[in-house]
Formats: C-alpha cells, sequence, structure tokens
C-alpha cells in the first residue's frame, strides 16, 4: 500500500502533563488506522494537531499527497442550533470549495445535490430539513461525518464515531466506514474496541501519552497472548482427564464441566501440531473450540498492564 500519511517523533505537552510525545507512525491510502488508548492517552491531541487545529512542539506530520485535504470530526460535533442539517452539509461545501481552487465555483444547486447525497449516505436523509438543535448526540455524530465527507477528504479522521450510536447505529457506521475506506485515509479512534477489531488494518496503542505498540490487527490480537483454547463439546468426553494429559504430554487439560474443556499448552508451536490430536482423543461432538481472549479488548489489556511493569 502507498502511505498516505507520517506522523515522526511528534510531540505536544500541555501544564499538568498531557498531550502527546514522540508518537511515530504511518497511515496507508484506502485503509483504516485506528489509535487506541485509555481516557487522557493523547488521542484527541493526536488528531487535533493532524488536522492542523493544533500545533507540535517538535516532530513533524507529512501528508503524501500535496494539497491534501483533511476532514475532522470530532466526537460531539457542535453546530449552530438554528440551522438545518441539509444548511450544515451546504456551509461545509462552499467553505471547502472557496478554500480549494481545484474545486472551482460549486453552484447553489449542485452544492444542495451533493448535501443530500452526503446526508442521505449517513442516514439522515429523511430529516434533512429540521434544526440541528433538535438532534440527538448520535445524529449529531452522523451530520458532522456528513459535513466531513461531503468535502471529499484525501484524509478522513474520526474521533469517536461510534460512541453515541445504539447497535442499528454502529452497524450502519461499519458500513460507512467499510465503503469510505475505499476511497480514503481513514484515521479512527473509539473505546469500543470490538468495532475496531472489524475494521481497522493497522492499529496504534498509545497511553500516557507515548506511543506503546503498533502493528496490523492480527499482530495486536496475538500479542502477549497464552496457548490456551476453550474447548465446547456437544457431549461428554470419552476419556480422563489424567487419559488425555497422558495421550497430549505437551499440554495440560482441565475439564469444568463434562461438556467444556480447557486446554493449554506449551507453546503456540505445540498447539499446531497437537490440538488436533486432543480433539480427535476427546471422541466427542464439537461445538466450539476458542483461543482464549483472542479480542480486541483483551490484546489491549494485556498491551497496557504490560506496559505499566517495571
Amino acid at each position: 500500500m502507498t502511505t498516505a500519511l507520517t506522523v515522526k517523533n511528534l510531540t505536544r505537552v500541555y501544564p499538568g502533563g498531557g498531550g502527546v510525545r514522540a508518537i511515530d507512525f504511518t497511515a496507508d491510502e484506502r485503509s483504516v488506522t485506528a489509535v487506541i488508548g485509555p481516557n487522557g492517552a493523547g488521542k484527541t491531541v493526536l488528531f487535533s494537531i493532524i488536522a492542523g487545529l493544533a500545533s507540535a512542539e517538535s516532530g513533524t506530520v507529512d501528508i503524501a499527497l500535496p494539497h491534501a485535504r483533511v476532514a475532522y470530526c470530532p466526537d460531539v460535533p457542535q453546530f449552530e442550533s438554528w440551522l438545518t442539517a441539509l444548511e450544515v452539509v451546504q456551509i461545509s461545501l462552499a467553505v471547502a470549495a472557496e478554500s480549494a481552487s481545484r474545486d472551482g465555483v460549486v453552484g447553489s444547486r449542485a452544492r444542495a445535490d451533493r448535501a443530500r447525497e452526503a446526508l442521505q449516505i449517513c442516514g439522515l436523509g429523511a430529516v434533512m430539513h429540521r434544526r440541528v438543535g433538535d438532534f440527538s448526540r448520535g445524529m449529531l455524530q452522523r451530520l458532522g461525518i456528513a459535513a466531513a465527507l461531503i468535502t471529499d477528504p484525501e484524509i478522513l479522521i474520526l474521533d469517536e464515531p461510534h460512541s453515541a450510536l445504539d447497535p442499528i447505529g454502529r452497524a450502519d457506521m461499519r458500513a460507512l466506514i467499510t465503503e469510505q475506506k475505499r476511497h480514503r485515509c481513514i484515521l479512527l479512534s473509539s473505546h469500543l474496541l470490538s468495532e475496531v477489531e472489524q475494521l481497522a488494518d493497522h492499529i496504534v496503542v498509545i497511553d500516557k501519552g507515548r506511543l506503546v505498540t503498533q502493528g496490523d490487527t492480527v499482530s495486536i490480537l496475538t500479542e502477549g497472548l497464552e496457548p490456551v483454547w476453550t474447548i465446547r463439546l456437544g457431549a461428554p468426553a470419552q476419556i480422563s482427564e489424567d487419559d488425555l494429559a497422558a495421550a497430549v504430554p505437551e499440554a495440560r487439560f482441565t475439564f469444568e464441566a463434562d461438556t467444556l474443556c480447557t486446554a493449554r499448552f506449551r507453546s503456540f508451536d505445540a498447539a499446531a501440531t497437537q490440538l488436533m490430536t486432543a480433539l480427535h482423543h476427546l471422541r466427542a461432538p464439537l461445538l466450539e473450540v476458542t483461543l482464549r481472549d483472542r479480542d480486541l479488548d483483551a490484546s489491549f489489556a494485556r498491551i497496557v498492564q504490560n506496559q505499566d511493569r517495571p
């Protein structure tokens, strides 16, 4: 993939200790790069600097494409309450067109058509003529994204876009982000790590303003992971715990119930050759074989906790 954005040694420290310190990462075109971390880790500061809304004390933000447009949608965007949703998005387009000569002059009719399309994409087509003072927090989030998308940015920054959405809204947002990454580089932050796990191509973990680790989603999910599997059976196992241990000496087995077993291997290499053998010896229908703690919530907790240890 082609790199769209390079952040190098980015530092901005506020009185009291908040901010970011020596952050380095790259984000690719047509991909989702997620920045995750605890509250106060510095995610919003980082995004504000990348968007040009705050300045860094040192370090650089290099955007590969000259004159690239960056759009930033904060957690809870704010708009003048008397404006309609359609007017908000039209104004966003007009300001963007005026600030970039490459767009030329956009006529009022064309501007209205593009604004309606952006609102439809974000699920606000039915309320485009309502004043935004009556909007819920989730509707404001959708409106902020519509106002960002209509500018057709090369880099789209979404700060907690799922935070005020219900499950249906989160599914809509996943579909929207998945579609939009076909056209642009997306930077994303979210405390809903299950959403990040489904969307991100690359994950950057920061804590206390510093980079902790980064990598593709698979590598982050498996960092510090132990080779422990939970095995659920459709009927009681036809072998005792002692006999199973003798048959597969590379693992320790614990039966929490007749149909629930935990297999802890010495290493992932041992599991690669012995897990199937263990399943065969159980001689019972398999309902589920799951690698324990292989989700982003558990991975994030492991990474941050290991970082805090001396």
